[in-house]
């Protein structure tokens, strides 16, 4: 009688080593087949909306390379109760403001004296950015990242 179970049990334990190494080559098959299923897989993970310092001018601060984000709005001048403060000669005490619409990042001179450039163009009043848009501040260039 122990025989017959010891018998059975012999032919479970073989048949779930069988079942274990098929599925293990049946996921392998799949990975080389499609290498990269796994990237598919994968939540998009959103890049931060923000500005990438191009050129700092005169401003130790600002580090080139360096992202400053845009969560809500950024006010941008001279004067300290600016959220991103640029100590430049050509920058007006509360020169810009940058700010998220509906997803989108608008840029809003705020009057400047010497005026806020997006790809070389002087804007006035409310501008749509878009992702590598060239925002020139007084000497400080930055590149919009979307």
């Amino acid at each position: 009688m122990f025989g017959n179970v010891s018998m059975i049990l012999k032919f479970v334990i073989i048949i779930i080593v069988y079942l274990i190494i098929f599925y293990a080559l049946k996921i392998m098959y799949k990975d080389v087949k499609n290498p990269n299923g796994a990237k598919k897989r994968r939540k998009k993970v959103q890049q931060p909306k923000g500005l990438e310092v191009m050129k700092n001018g005169e401003n130790k601060n600002l580090k080139i390379g360096g992202v400053i984000p845009i969560q809500g709005e950024l006010t941008i001048g001279r004067r300290n109760d600016n959220q991103l403060v640029i100590s430049d000669k050509y920058i007006s005490s509360h020169h810009a403001t940058i700010y998220l619409n509906e997803n989108e990042i608008v840029l809003e001179d705020l009057g400047s004296t010497n005026g806020t450039f997006v790809n070389d163009y002087r804007c006035s009043g409310k501008v749509r950015l878009k992702d590598g848009d060239i925002v020139k501040i007084g000497t400080v260039e930055f590149k919009v990242i979307a």
